[in-house]
């Protein structure tokens, strides 16, 4: 046997199993390997252990002599091996966390043992063996404590004409997937089925093609198949479609009132239909302003149980649109929500300081500000006049300045008055899509110079 590195595709390894001849099942758990061998003569057939990790594996026996190969599956600490093709048939059941295995005892149907195996699988828990049987029209699920039939996966659309080939669950155990055959070899058809209740909620077939014996894996969410062509013998994969099994369900609330430049924060929840929590997903959100263009694009996560929230900071005023998107995977399809939020102008508060009095010739300094919340404003206008009452009832008015003020909303004006009298200063911040205008003024009192 060797072992190739899979990244540079060189062998770096050789193990000699000249004692184990015709190696031809093997199941992998963390760093042992389990090999079903035999070459078809009686009792030199059997399954051997690896410690991959060692320098130098040495090979450990597990059960007794067969004539073939034994199928093998493995999880956890439990170990099936079943000899193939062979009446009437039995799963032998290992506890391999000794050394050498603990024999468990024996699955097999009833006294008169089990019809000839076809393939052998193991859930990720290794709670449950599931064996495909000769003659059958069913997939079997065993207990491995109890030994005993948990449950049976009925036929699929062409038990009516063929025979099931093989069977796999899936990693996170949700799911069993059994493959079919017709029995003129040239249709071959994939189920997948609910674990638990044993419910078809998925099926995909394939025609001109028979699928390869004890041929299912899975790779992530993905479901895989080795398809033969009955004339030719030539291989093929084949991956089941990301056609979801299971519904899913998306939802996005926006909060009742929202306003330009502050943060709004909208919430939602994935959930799926078997009930599962759907664990952390990541979703696709999307946004428009008023005008119709597109917002960047971003990415959110959801929290364990597919509850999920963000902010956004409305850059105008308007309707606003938002849509979230999850894109389902193998099991579940994907679902969007959208929804729209009526963005308020900011409503500013625009104060003014300054001087109470002052003296005719001096430099009167002012300041102000519309800003608060930490809000980053965008480029607006600011309109400054002034109104001068003397002390005659005289009245002059005058546009004295337009201001840019500063993102965070505070300007400064000055003004030198060049006559004595009641000064109002009026200040004017301009609106538009995003602010709302205001206005407030100043009352300043300027005496002349005492001499």
């Amino acid at each position: 046997m060797i072992e190739i590195d899979t990244v540079t595709v060189t062998v770096t390894r050789r193990i000699d199993l000249t004692a184990y001849p015709c190696p031809s099942n093997l199941a992998l758990a963390y760093d042992r390997l389990w090999i079903g061998y035999g070459c078809g003569e009686a009792g030199e057939g059997g399954v051997v252990g690896l410690v991959l990790s060692a320098t130098t594996p040495t090979p450990v026996r597990v059960g007794p002599g067969t004539t073939q190969p034994p199928l093998v599956a493995v999880a956890r600490n439990t170990l099936l091996a079943g000899e193939p093709g062979v009446t009437p048939a039995t799963v032998r059941v290992y506890d391999i966390s000794t050394t050498p295995a603990t024999p468990r005892g024996e699955i097999r149907g009833d006294a008169n043992g089990l019809p000839p195996l076809r393939d052998l699988a193991l859930t990720e828990d290794a709670s449950a063996a599931l064996s495909v049987l000769a003659d059958t029209r069913r997939f079997d699920a065993w207990d491995t404590t109890t030994l005993t039939q948990a449950r049976a996966y009925d036929s699929g659309g062409l038990s009516e004409h063929g025979l099931p080939a093989a069977v796999a669950a899936s990693p996170d155990g949700a799911y069993v997937v059994g493959g079919w055959n017709s029995s003129s070899g040239d249709t071959a058809e994939l189920v997948v089925y609910d674990a638990t209740t044993a419910e078809v909620i998925y099926a995909a077939d394939h025609r001109g093609k028979a699928l390869v014996a004890g041929s299912i894996a899975f790779y992530g969410t993905l479901t895989w198949g080795v398809l033969k062509e009955p004339d030719t013998g030539r291989m093929h994969l084949w991956r089941l479609p990301p056609s979801p099994y299971h519904s899913s369900a998306l939802t996005l609330t926006a909060p009742s009132e929202a306003t330009a430049l502050k943060q709004s924060t909208l919430s939602g929840r994935l959930t799926l239909s078997n009930g599962s929590p759907p664990g952390v997903q990541t979703l696709e959100l999307y946004r428009w302003l008023p005008d119709g263009t597109s917002r960047p694009f971003q990415e959110i996560t959801t929290a364990a149980d597919g509850t999920y929230q963000f902010t956004d900071t409305p850059p105008s005023s308007g309707a606003f649109d938002y849509r979230v998107y999850w894109p389902g995977n193998s099991w579940f399809r994907g679902r969007s929500a959208s929804a729209t939020v009526t963005v308020a102008l900011y409503q500013p508060v625009l104060t003014v300081t300054g001087p109470a009095t002052g003296v005719v010739g001096e430099r009167l300094e002012f300041g102000g500000t519309f800003g608060a919340d930490g809000v980053a404003f965008p480029r607006t206008t600011i309109t400054v006049s002034r109104k001068v009452v003397g002390p005659d009832g005289t009245v002059t008015s005058k546009a004295l300045v337009k201001l840019a003020p500063a993102a965070d909303g505070s300007f400064g004006f000055a003004d030198t008055p060049t006559t004595a009298g009641e000064h109002t200063y009026t200040v004017r911040l301009v609106g538009d899509s995003v602010i709302e205008p205001a206005n407030t003024s100043h009352v300043a009192t300027v005496l002349q110079p005492t001499a």
